[in-house]
């Protein structure tokens, strides 16, 4: 099995890699320069010579918040982007992962949304992330660059709420109030489905093997909001500090979030044949490993 990873040197796409390498998988991970996903004719080429059996699509513009004053570089990046990177994997034969986002969804439904549920996105980065998944699915079946015969294989993953080695995220943020000795401010009326991005990758991965296809959930399994993820991240690395519960409107963030964008698992609990880790469980053994490897620098 080779893969192509988008966005390898980020947060999920580092940990595609590491997953694909543990093994024996061939994998390429090319570098915005070598493959900028906003060029066509450029991730047709690298798409092409590179010749993967599947293109695991983790590149993104992520920055939710940012997205309300470029709205024009997210649609850019996230749907011009995602269409350019399937139609190159549809003209190289190969199959496509795209790894879209829990926020496709507005929370008013007040219960899981299951994969087949309508999307109702609230912000600009979720509008860009919607149009993403339309375009990666015409991609593969129109346009000049699709092949003639049957649409390409496409795995489309609704994940969120993730974080894990690569770059920054959540887990740093609430560790580093150790250096600030700062309380902490969270907020707790949003809920959903903290994710240890090694997770996410060892899924999508035995799904690739089982011959997934479609749209699938992966997260950890549970529910919490933003706070009580918080504090389980100060209690489970035995830290110390105050976290100060508050609301999304006293947080005023620029992007409007949704309330509860749990995602409803069950069909790919059902595939894989196993259920999901529990987010407090996976938590746990991240941090014991971070722990370990930081003693050990």
């Amino acid at each position: 099995m080779k893969l192509l990873i988008t966005g390898g040197r980020g947060l999920l796409g580092s940990e595609f890699l590491r997953a694909a390498r543990e093994r024996s998988w061939a994998v390429v991970a090319p570098s915005r320069a070598e493959m900028d996903i906003t060029d066509v004719s450029a991730c047709v080429r690298v798409v092409g010579t590179e010749s993967p059996d599947w293109v695991v699509h983790c590149a993104a513009f992520t920055a939710v918040d940012a997205a309300e004053e470029e709205s024009g570089q997210a649609m850019r990046v996230n749907r011009d982007g995602s269409a350019n990177v399937a139609r190159a994997a549809a003209k190289a034969g190969a199959g496509m992962v795209h790894i879209s986002t829990d926020y496709v969804f507005d929370g008013a439904k007040g219960s899981p949304y299951v994969p087949q549920d309508s999307m109702s996105p609230l912000g600009a980065y979720a509008r860009s992330k919607v149009a993403a998944e339309e375009a990666v699915g015409a991609a593969g079946v129109d346009g000049d660059l699709a092949p003639q015969t049957t649409g390409a294989a496409q795995l489309i993953v609704r994940t969120g709420w993730l974080y894990g080695a690569g770059r920054r995220d959540f887990v740093d943020l609430v560790l580093g109030r150790k250096v600030t000795d700062e309380p902490l401010r969270i907020v707790d009326d949003q809920w959903g489905r903290p994710t240890w991005t090694r997770n996410v990758a060892e899924s999508v991965l035995d799904l690739i093997v089982r011959g997934a296809r479609g749209i699938v959930h992966v997260n950890d399994g549970g529910e919490a909001t933003w706070y009580l993820f918080a504090q389980a991240i100060l209690e489970e690395s035995g830290s110390s500090g105050k976290v100060d519960r508050i609301s999304s409107r006293d947080f005023d963030a620029a992007a409007e979030r949704p309330l509860y964008s749990v995602l409803d698992f069950a069909a790919t609990e059902f595939e894989l044949g196993r259920s999901m880790v529990p987010w407090r469980e996976a938590l746990r053994t991240y941090l014991n490993e971070r722990g370990r490897s930081e003693s050990s620098e």
